[in-house]
């Protein structure tokens, strides 16, 4: 059974769909979600990108923040505030939405780690594990989107 989750920047000008199981959730501490989300982190699900379906006419500008090992970062033309974020392209791409960006956050899967956390601006009062570095982010990263693709 494929999953359809009804996504929207904050002010909901822009409405998208995702299709299909996410791949993971995870909070994120790098300083850029901290400045995009003006959080101390950000709740991220992660999703293939070939599932999702952009309008055309969509006010969601896309950029890149750093250059080595970038997404792209795509914020709402209207509010200014982060809409998605892609990786890749096609089916072997992916697709960053903020939970509180899809329509019905509560059937989504609980978060499974924080990354860049040592970056963080404050603690975490949680069990799950908490990577520190930007390699160690990487790496926890990679594994499990290494064994959500095999499944």
């Amino acid at each position: 059974m494929t999953s359809l989750y009804h996504c929207h920047c904050p002010c909901k000008t822009n409405q998208f769909a995702i299709t299909g199981a996410p791949m993971t959730r995870f909070f994120c501490h790098c300083t850029i979600c901290q400045e995009k989300y003006q959080a101390p982190y950000a709740d991220v699900v992660l999703f293939p990108l070939g599932g999702l379906t952009l309008p055309e006419s969509h006010s969601i500008s896309f950029g890149q923040y750093k250059r080595f090992g970038a997404i792209d970062r795509g914020v709402c033309t209207q509010c200014h505030q982060p809409a998605i974020a892609k990786a890749g392209e096609g089916a072997k791409g992916l697709a960053f939405i903020a939970a509180h960006n899809i329509a019905n956050p509560e059937s989504l899967p609980a978060a499974s780690m924080h990354i860049f956390y040592g970056t963080r601006v404050e603690d975490a009062e949680d069990s799950l594990p908490k990577y520190r570095h930007y390699l160690s982010s990487q790496f926890a990263f990679l594994k499990v989107l290494l064994t959500r693709r095999r499944t």
